[in-house]
Parts: structure tokens; C-alpha cells; sequence
């Protein structure tokens, strides 16, 4: 195994490991009314990622994409009368603090430990579909993060669907400005 292979595995295994401690302290920060300590988790590995990243404008490319896109998919669900977050602040209504901190932590795992299922638009929508589910039915049931007001069955068919939808609107944003720029020779 060379060098460079090593180094990818091992910044493979920081990113997978990295954006779990960060969902942890965001979940367990909302249960607790602080979305602080998610934050600056997430900012912290935003940061070692970038500066680890053989690719750092595309990150940020993907970064700025996926952060307005994931505060409007997570909007909506609160918004909807089926899902409601703990500790809402900045509004009952809009993506709380703590979710969008998660948004930063997810965004950077997109080109790199979720790659293979972020290029492939399938995976990707599948992923979002049963992932997006799994992800708030245990932030739900283990942690009180969230409560599924219409129902569980209602609630997690709503978060897959939208999350389905949202992660493939993201690639597709994704590529599309990488081609233009690509075509702009830039």
C-alpha cells in the first residue's frame, strides 16, 4: 500500500468518524437548549477538512450549495405540521442553529467519505430517501431531538422524500456550476 493510499484511507476514516462526533454534540446539544457546542464542532471539522482536502474549491463549492439548500429542506420540515426540533431557536418555524451546524458537518462529507454515493444520482437519492429517515427516527427515539407530530410512519415518508429530493438537487447543482466552470476555463 503507498503513501498516498494510506493518507486517503486515514482521512477517509477522520471524515466518517469526524462528522459523527459532530452529529452527536449537535443532537445532544439540542436535548440541553445549547447549539453551540455543535457549531463549533462542525466548524472545527469544516476546518481540518479543508485544510486536509486535495480539493478544497470544490468543498466549498459543495458547502455553499448544500448550506441553503439543506436550511430550505429542513424549513420546510419544520415548518410542516409533522415534525417539530428541539430547541428551535432561531425560530419554530425555520431550520434550528443545531440542524444547520449539522448541514455544515454533512456538507463536507459529501466529496469525501460519502463520494461514491454522492456521484452516483441513485445511490444518492436512496440514500437520502432511507438515510434522511434513519438519521431523525434515532435523533427521535434515542436522543427526544425531534418529535414526529403526525405520526412516525407520516413523518419519516415526509424526511425521506425531502431528503431524497434535496441531496440529489444538490449534486445536480453541483455538477452543473463544476461544468460551467469547467467550460468558463476556470
Amino acid at each position: 500500500m503507498t503513501t498516498h493510499a494510506r493518507n486517503d484511507r486515514a482521512f477517509t476514516v477522520f471524515n466518517v468518524i469526524g462528522f459523527q462526533i459532530v452529529w452527536l454534540l449537535c443532537v445532544t446539544g439540542a436535548i440541553r437548549d445549547s447549539w453551540l457546542p455543535g457549531l463549533i464542532a462542525a466548524i472545527v471539522f469544516a476546518s481540518i477538512v479543508l485544510h486536509l482536502s486535495p480539493d478544497r474549491r470544490r468543498d466549498m463549492q459543495t458547502a455553499a450549495i448544500a448550506l441553503p439548500i439543506g436550511f430550505l429542506m429542513d424549513s420546510l420540515l419544520a415548518y410542516s405540521p409533522v415534525l417539530n426540533f428541539a430547541n428551535p431557536f432561531p425560530s419554530m418555524h425555520l431550520a434550528p442553529a443545531w440542524i444547520m451546524a449539522l448541514w455544515v458537518g454533512f456538507a463536507f462529507t459529501l466529496n469525501h467519505s460519502l463520494k461514491a454515493v454522492y456521484r452516483n444520482p441513485l445511490y444518492l437519492f436512496l440514500f437520502g430517501f432511507f438515510g434522511g429517515p434513519l438519521a431523525y427516527f434515532i435523533a427521535a427515539q434515542r436522543f427526544q431531538a425531534m418529535v414526529f407530530e403526525s405520526g412516525l410512519g407520516a413523518g419519516l415518508l415526509l424526511v425521506g422524500v425531502v431528503w431524497g429530493l434535496g441531496l440529489s438537487l444538490i449534486r445536480l447543482t453541483d455538477d452543473s456550476l463544476t461544468e460551467r466552470a469547467a467550460g468558463d476555463g476556470t
